[in-house]
């Protein structure tokens, strides 16, 4: 596959997976195992903490701002947009509209997204729902 392949798979991962909500595309793009910051996990894993994230964060949208891509990898920066419904690592919900941005880097193997790094702005969400001092 090209890099501008690679690229087009992560953007559909984002658009398909967190806007559309269509859980099934995991299944499409992702190996049957990947490696998520270090860590082994199936796609069905994968899938459940999508949902658990939509559990906090319902209306959850995700703009993708930024792909550089080279060789099997794909980095993204994007930022991600939603309000605050349902507990978040043990912050009861809030009802906030929070923002915040992420950056990661995919590996691709054989057409499949096999291993992902992903680093969010973790600080600022606690802020924007008042757990932490600004």
């Amino acid at each position: 596959m090209t890099t501008a392949e690679h690229k087009m798979i992560v953007r559909r991962f984002f658009e398909e997976a967190w806007n559309q909500q269509n859980l099934n595309v995991v299944d499409e793009i992702f190996a049957p195992t990947v490696i998520f910051n270090g860590q082994s996990v199936t796609r069905e894993a994968l899938k459940q903490a999508l949902a658990g994230r939509r559990v906090a964060f319902p209306d959850i949208q995700v703009t993708v701002d930024d792909r550089v891509a080279e060789g099997e990898k794909v980095s993204t920066r994007r930022t991600w947009r939603a309000t605050h419904k349902g507990p978040y690592r043990g912050v009861a919900p809030t009802g906030k509209a929070v923002k915040w941005t992420q950056i990661s880097v995919v590996r691709f193997s054989q057409g499949k997204i096999v291993e992902d790094w992903a680093v969010a702005d973790e600080l600022g969400i606690r802020q924007q729902l008042g757990t932490l001092p600004a």
